[in-house]
């Protein structure tokens, strides 16, 4: 019983969904239940380089930060890090891994796991050695292990072997796509190479993670991870009270699982916000080898009905995307170039622009106030209704906006589909024009349309464009900000004032995306100046709703 080791990795691979912000109480009620169910070793987070946007403090696991934990005795404790990262080409690998690791006599951490790409996992040698001098228990995590040939598996099996370094050598369900025969060949591949321990990590894109787990240790595996209720990215995680259970159950492990109660509880509450859990597109995703962080991105995304989060992951299928430029992303790796590539082969709707209104002239000269959705229109409200009470800038609402007064809006623009479903019965309660692209829209909402006033202005979707003309535009994305920034642009204004564009953390999918978008219509020979009189991160001027008005 004793040869099989579990560890647990919720605070780490949990952290995904929440930027690694944990609960202090939650996590004090997790450490002594793990403790009391006999898991064997914690991973209490990664350890990231420094970013230029805020993660919680198990992203960074610090060990000042561990410090201050009331760690049980019993579990090692452990964390990992991205091999890439601490590859330091200019200093060399051991200044970089010097600079966050001290030796392990000083440190509560006992084992490190070094999380790399199968195709450049003989790239850590270095480091492994650096953290084994220091002291630690090395693991290391061969990630994307699917596909792979025997030979392969066997040879880099033999070059880990050879460093007489690394403690436990894993291999990881990276897209969730292993069945048990594959577990199965990676396991007897991997001992023809490899004597030494063998763990396996794995994903539920296909409800599998437990039996796949369950098949590595029939094959020679003796260290499995799990997180509570299966938190993790994109699908999550074998659970580690259905896998301590299982295992107990079959006199493989001691531990008991209903010691962990309380912490599925906890955990449950962050799963009722995050969703987390295999469904029809994480495992539409793992069957064909795209990165589950496409799946996560989209479905966290309201823009997207269901069906086009189909669409735009049917688009991902092939092994690589080739763009225009002649440039091929393979979509086993996340990237944002990838998903906006698949979002607007979706979104495109040939060369037709063309709607039945011309919004030439409509708002000429004057200043064109736009509503978004961020908390700050919430958070302004008062300030922004002053502001349109006394400066009188014509206004456009985007979609339906519950804090701005009606009457005080001069149009409401509409063109994500998704919105307009979401939003058409209370189209009704508004008292002013709605603007629209019939084309796109008319044969979804048009019979809860049929009294309202329509403005019926053109879209259609080309990459990395912007034009705006009479009757329509042609734009890179679909988005209601584009198409307003378009509308307001053909009426005739002097000047687009934005409120409630709060922006995003500056690795949000979404904040590139936005500023791509400000930075082609700002390319427009016939843009106007654009400010933002809210606070935002994307890279547009700023002023303040709460400035005084100059002649």
């Amino acid at each position: 019983m004793s040869k099989i080791k579990i560890l647990d990795c919720t605070l780490r691979d949990g952290g995904y969904y929440n930027k690694w912000d944990f609960d202090r109480k939650i996590v004090e009620r997790y450490l002594n239940g793990v403790k009391n169910a006999n898991i064997d070793v914690v991973e209490l987070g990664f350890r990231f380089l420094p970013t230029n946007t805020f993660m919680g403090p198990y992203a960074y696991t610090t060990d000042d930060f561990i410090n201050q934990l009331d760690l049980p005795e019993g579990p090692i404790y452990s964390v990992m890090i991205n091999g890439k990262e601490f590859i330091d080409k200019e200093n060399g690998d051991q200044s970089a891994i010097n600079r966050f690791f001290q030796k392990k006599e000083k440190s509560p951490i006992t084992l490190v796991r070094i999380a790399s790409n199968f195709n450049h996992v003989l790239e850590s040698e270095s480091i492994a050695k650096q953290l084994k001098d220091m002291g630690y228990l090395v693991g290391l995590n061969m990630m994307q292990a699917h596909g792979k040939s025997e030979n392969e598996y066997i040879e880099t099996a033999k070059r880990i072997s050879s460093w007489g370094i690394v403690d436990v050598l894993y291999f990881a369900d990276s897209l969730g796509n292993m069945i048990p025969a594959d577990v199965q060949k990676i396991c007897q591949s991997l001992k023809k190479g490899w004597s030494g321990t063998l763990g396996i990590h794995t994903h539920n894109n296909k409800e599998l993670a437990l039996i796949n787990s369950m098949t590595a240790i029939e094959n020679g595996a003796t260290w499995c991870d799990g997180t509570i209720t299966g938190m993790g990215r994109g699908a999550g995680n074998a659970s580690t009270e259905g896998l301590l259970m299982e295992m107990n159950f079959n006199d493989k492990h001691k531990g008991d699982a209903t010691l962990l109660q309380e912490s599925v509880e906890d955990f449950t509450q962050y799963k009722n916000i995050y969703n987390w859990g295999s469904n029809i597109y994480y495992h539409f995703a793992s069957n064909n080898n795209i990165h589950p962080t496409f799946v996560q991105t989209l479905l966290s995304d309201i823009r997207y009905q269901k069906r086009q989060v189909l669409d735009i992951l049917k688009n991902l299928c092939s092994k690589e995307i080739h763009f225009l430029s002649g440039q091929s992303i393979n979509s086993s790796n996340y990237s944002v170039e990838a998903l906006n590539a698949a979002q607007i082969s979706v979104y495109e709707g040939g060369n037709i622009s063309t709607g039945t209104w011309d919004a030439t002239g409509w708002l000429a000269d004057r200043e064109v106030l736009i509503i978004g959705a961020g908390p700050n229109t919430k958070h302004y409200n008062e300030g922004i209704i002053n502001y349109i009470e006394n400066h009188k800038p014509a206004v456009l609402e985007l979609n339906v906006n519950k804090s701005t007064p009606p009457s005080l809006v001069t149009a409401s623009v509409v063109s994500l589909e998704a919105r307009a479903i979401f939003d058409v019965l209370q189209y009704g309660q508004l008292d002013h024009p709605i603007v629209l692209p019939m084309t796109r829209l008319g044969k979804l909402i048009d019979k809860y349309i049929e009294n309202l006033e329509i403005f019926d202005y053109g879209l259609s979707v080309k990459p990395d464009t912007f034009e705006f003309h009479p009757t329509g535009c042609k734009l890179h994305l679909p988005y209601t900000i584009c198409y307003a920034l378009a509308i307001a642009s053909q009426a005739g204004a002097k000047m687009i004032s934005l409120v409630g564009f709060d922006g995003y953390t500056s690795d949000d999918p979404r904040q590139i995306e936005m500023n791509k978008i400000f930075d082609l219509y700002m390319k427009q020979k016939r843009s106007v100046p654009i400010v933002s009189l809210t606070p935002t991160t994307y890279r547009i001027h700023q002023s303040s709703i709460f400035a005084p008005i100059l002649d």
